[in-house]
């Protein structure tokens, strides 16, 4: 009799317990469903009245996402958020390969039934916001980095981001000047804690040939702009010379080979 009351007083005990794991279960899984139902109406907002506004909005959500996937990924109760998604995705109707990434399920739930590539443009923002492991708070930092959403799809492993493109461009131009701006109203603006910083001008090309100088601008913001603009305008030449200086570092690397190889083996011969 003993050994049978036993298990019932322990079964009695562990009941309460067994209840608040399901309720709180139940609870993160229910809350992880509500946080997409809420995103995506988020997204149909931002689509409805702010996408011809600004991206900024649309970086928010990315960011969003970057951190919904996170959350899916890291941290105590995994399984009870996971379930949640799943459950989503079940009341939403969408399909996915066994093979789909997380990333590209969060995606999909977030933005809805969009057309493949736009998807696979989102997508590709993710998987990079993941692969490089940025902040939730410096998403909308970086997507304006490599130049907005589409130039991060078009990404490939050679490809430049805008600071990239902005330093080859600076390394190249700086070292040289094609003219030089005095007036008594540029003189006006003279700071000499500037000496040596970058700034752009706005000019006017008049019939002549010559600039109107309109204003100049000391902002290193303006600056990489311009600068990025330049190497996309001749991005051509830039590849071009960045080849034949990796060229020439090559062949100048080679030739130290040959000449320490060729020392080396005159002084095992001479001992």
């Amino acid at each position: 009799m003993s050994n049978q009351t036993k298990p019932a007083a322990e079964t009695a005990k562990a009941t309460p317990i067994n209840a608040e794991k399901a309720t709180n279960y139940a609870i993160a899984s229910k809350t992880m469903f509500k946080r997409f139902e809420n995103l995506s109406i988020k997204r149909e907002v931002w689509e409805s009245n702010e996408l011809a506004r600004s991206n900024e909005a649309l970086y928010s959500i990315f960011a969003d996402c970057l951190e919904l996937y996170r959350d899916l990924t890291h941290g105590e109760g995994v399984k009870a958020l996971k379930k949640g998604l799943e459950d989503y995705i079940n009341i939403k109707g969408y399909v996915f390969k066994s093979t789909s990434p997380l990333t590209l399920k969060v995606i999909r739930c977030v933005f809805g039934e969009k057309e493949r590539r736009r998807l696979s443009t989102y997508h590709s923002v993710l998987r990079v916001a993941v692969a490089d492991k940025w902040p939730v708070s410096q998403v909308a930092q970086r997507i304006s980095e490599y130049g907005g959403v589409q130039e991060i799809s078009l990404r490939r492993k050679d490809a430049f981001t805008a600071k990239d493109k902005a330093t080859i461009a600076r390394d190249a131009l700086m070292s040289e000047s094609i003219a030089t701006l005095r007036s008594d109203a540029i003189f006006k603006q003279f700071d000499t804690s500037k000496i040596g910083d970058s700034a752009v001008a706005v000019m006017t090309l008049e019939s002549d040939g010559s600039y109107s100088v309109h204003c100049v601008v000391s902002s290193n913001t303006a600056v990489n702009a311009a600068l990025t603009a330049f190497f996309s305008s001749n991005k051509a030449d830039f590849l071009e010379a960045q080849k034949q200086k990796a060229e020439e570092i090559a062949d100048a690397t080679k030739a130290m080979l040959v000449k320490s190889a060729a020392n080396d083996a005159q002084a095992t011969q001479a001992a």
